[in-house]
């Protein structure tokens, strides 16, 4: 059991470290212009914050989740 935690910690942390020199790489080459401006409309966004902090706030009072 342990060995599998620790394989899985060591791939997390590899993702981790890929993603990074990905993100380095993007922002050395530029490729800004290649982004999409507004992925997710503003209505929705802000709907989607609201509704986030009702579920962490039912998580964290009781209200939601295991009893």
């Amino acid at each position: 059991m342990l060995r599998m935690i620790l394989l899985l910690s060591f791939l997390a942390v590899l993702a981790v470290g890929v993603l990074a020199v990905m993100g380095a790489l993007r922002a050395f080459t530029g490729s800004a212009a290649e982004k999409d401006p507004d992925p997710m409309p503003a209505p929705f966004r802000r709907i989607s914050y609201i509704v986030l902090v009702v579920l962490m706030f039912g998580v964290t009072t009781g209200w939601l989740g295991a009893s």
